[in-house]
């Protein structure tokens, strides 16, 4: 019997530290709640359905939702022709000097009331309203400010391409991060430009199948190039209960708009999706991000001389068992291992059983011993 449990000892020890190494499953920190393979798949199908590549076509799309900041795109580092896109972004130019208090609504703009201007600009798309802008700002109708937009996206300068500078080139990414500063920025930062989205083409682009839905807050571009390009584009704030922003640019594509339309429609259900699994996302994000259990100093068990929150490595040292090589054996945070003094606990308990078990069974064969002499 002494021989049995000193050879349970040190399996008991083992067992303790093994399982104090266990940690629960996580989510990487940073890890995106959009599903990216899923959403490139469903594109890749769309438009090979669509027939909308080849032929000089250019399709690209952007999506972000605004809960996380979270985006996809497809080919959305294309730079196409902005066409009156460029509105949104110079119009923000303004509104932030008007948030400042260096305008209101009623101050004259290039010989025209801002009020005016933004509202013609950004619900009519009206050219000359949007190249007074310009001129208010110093800037001609070729580059349309575009060095001035640069700051409502977070990219670098080397990211453009230099008809972003020359000619108002714009890329998918790039407008849906401008969207995306605009409805952070809200009317606080930004003061009547939302407004004024929300009213432009109440029945075409997205809201061709959104109307009745969601508000939709759109903007527009259309252009025709000298070498018979034409461009045609849209991009959106759409309010589903979490917001997201949908940006479709198109060149040389047909039938542009029920394509766009159903592109948006699409998203605008997936973020529904995205709603559902958000609370579970966001709970593991904050468990991975959570400090990690701090290393022990080699020392006797938890509970003699080392506070008794201390993990496995406190275990390790004071059984002399290295955990080098044992699987799982890499730091975990705090919370999420299964404390080794509670284990300990339960150790010294099954100890204590084994050891009144071992009493009871030398006192029953002192028992039958003496029975047997009588």
């Amino acid at each position: 019997m002494k021989t049995t449990l000193s050879k349970l000892i040190p399996l008991l020890l083992c067992l303790i530290l093994l399982l104090s190494l266990v940690p629960a499953a996580r989510a990487e920190a940073g890890e995106s709640i959009i599903d990216e393979e899923y959403l490139n798949a469903w594109i890749k199908e769309y438009i090979a359905s669509h027939d909308l590549s080849g032929g000089g076509q250019d399709f690209s799309v952007g999506f972000c939702y605004t809960a996380t900041g979270d985006c996809w795109y497809y080919n959305g580092d294309v730079f196409m022709y902005s066409a009156s896109m460029y509105k949104v972004p110079v119009s923000m130019l303004l509104a932030e000097k008007e948030a400042a208090g260096q305008l209101s609504q009623d101050s004259l703009v290039s010989g025209s009331s801002l009020r005016k201007l933004e509202t013609t600009a950004l619900i009519d798309s009206n050219n000359a309203s949007g190249h007074a802008m310009l001129a208010y700002l110093g800037r001609d109708d070729s580059g349309k400010a575009s060095e001035l937009c640069m700051q409502y996206a977070s990219l670098a300068r080397e990211y453009y391409h230099q008809d972003f500078f020359d000619y108002s080139y714009y890329s998918a990414r790039f407008i849906t991060q401008v969207m995306q500063t605009l409805y952070e920025g809200g009317e606080e930062r930004f003061p009547h430009i939302i407004e004024y989205l929300l009213q432009a083409q109440p029945n075409e682009y997205m809201n061709l199948k959104l109307k009745g839905k969601y508000q939709v807050a759109q903007k527009y571009g259309a252009f025709e190039e000298r070498n018979g390009s034409y461009n045609n584009h849209i991009t959106a704030i759409i309010y589903t209960p979490t917001p997201v922003i949908v940006t479709v640019m198109t060149r040389n594509v047909g039938n542009f708009m029920p394509r766009m339309a159903e592109i948006g429609e699409f998203l605008a259900n997936y973020s529904l999706e995205l709603d559902e699994k958000y609370p579970a996302w966001e709970e593991a994000q904050a468990a991975a991000a959570a400090p990690q259990e701090p290393e022990q100093e080699p020392g006797l068990l938890p509970g003699l001389n080392a506070d008794p929150g201390d993990g496995a490595q406190s275990a390790a040292a004071g059984t002399g068992v290295s955990t080098e090589g044992l699987p799982g054996a890499e730091p975990v945070e705090r919370g999420k291992l299964v404390p080794a003094y509670i284990l300990m606990c339960a150790a010294i308990a099954g100890l204590g059983g084994m050891t009144v078990y071992h009493g009871l069974q030398v006192r029953r064969q002192k028992s039958k011993t003496a029975a047997g002499r009588h």
